[in-house]
């Protein structure tokens, strides 16, 4: 029985060039460098009335072998049953689409109060 690789052994990290297109980097260093020299949140959508936020941010780390690894992560929290939900996307495109259908669909939760 072979042992687990350790985390850092089996992930890439990617930084974003100036087109927020993610571009792999050859380590932990690089990435974590950029990511303290840049803001990697996309969009933020507070939800005043429920106090709910729907946050769309830049990750940057893969794991495993995916095709298209979820380098954005979307995430829900403060919204009780629903907190702490977090949707990952392969693009900025699609992370953007996809908080957009969170909030409207929470806004519909909501009775269409922000």
């Amino acid at each position: 029985m072979k042992a687990r690789a350790e985390p850092g052994n089996w992930s890439r990290f990617y930084i974003l060039d100036k087109k927020n297109r993610p571009v792999l980097v050859p380590g932990r260093e690089e990435w974590s460098r950029w990511m303290a020299e840049n803001d990697p949140v996309f969009r933020r959508t507070l939800l005043e009335d429920s106090g709910g936020v729907v946050t769309t941010r830049f990750r940057g780390v893969a794991e495993g072998e995916p095709k298209e690894p979820p380098l954005f992560v979307t995430r829900v929290s403060g919204m009780g049953e629903q907190d702490n939900q977090s949707f990952g996307s392969p693009t900025l495109e699609a992370a953007l689409t996809l908080h957009e259908e969170i909030v409207q669909k929470l806004l519909r939760q909501l009775g269409g109060k922000a």
